[in-house]
C-alpha cells in the first residue's frame, strides 16, 4: 500500500510539469522496506539534522545509511511518502469528518495484522 500510494502521489505531482521534467523511477517494495528500516534505526542514533546520517565527517560517520540508500533517494521517498489516494477526499464540511482519514487505511491494516499475532491475555513462556 505504501509503495502504490507513494508512487501515485509522485506521479500526480509530476503530472503538472512540462515535458522537460526528468522523473525519478518508481519506489519499489524493497526500497520501501529499506527506507522504513533506516527511519526506525534513526531513533536509536539521534542526530541534529537528517543530513547528518549521511555525513562523512569522522565524528558523525555511520556507513550504514550511505550504503543502504543514497541521500537523494531517501529524501525522494520521504518527500512523497503517502498512505492513501488524495482523490478519495471526504467531504470536509461534514460534521463527523475524521481528521486522520489519510492514515485510516494504514491503521486498519496494522490493527488487523497486530491482532493476528498478539493477544495480551495469553500467557507467554517468558
Amino acid at each position: 500500500m505504501l509503495v502504490v500510494e507513494t508512487n501515485r502521489y509522485y506521479q500526480d505531482y509530476i503530472g503538472g510539469f512540462d515535458d522537460g521534467y526528468c522523473p525519478e523511477p518508481g519506489v519499489t517494495e524493497a526500497e520501501m522496506l529499506v527506507f522504513l528500516a533506516m527511519t526506525i534505526r534513526m531513533g536509536h542514533c539521534v542526530r541534529n539534522k537528517l543530513t547528518d546520517y549521511w555525513s562523512t565527517l569522522e565524528q558523525l560517520y555511520t556507513p550504514f545509511y550511505g550504503t543502504m540508500m543514497n541521500w537523494d533517494r531517501y529524501l525522494h521517498i520521504l518527500r512523497y511518502l503517502h498512505f492513501t489516494d488524495n482523490r478519495n477526499v471526504p467531504d470536509r464540511t461534514h460534521e463527523n469528518l475524521e481528521r486522520l482519514w489519510k492514515k485510516r487505511d494504514l491503521f486498519e491494516i496494522l490493527n488487523g495484522t497486530f491482532s493476528k499475532f498478539y493477544n495480551p491475555f495469553l500467557k507467554s513462556g517468558y
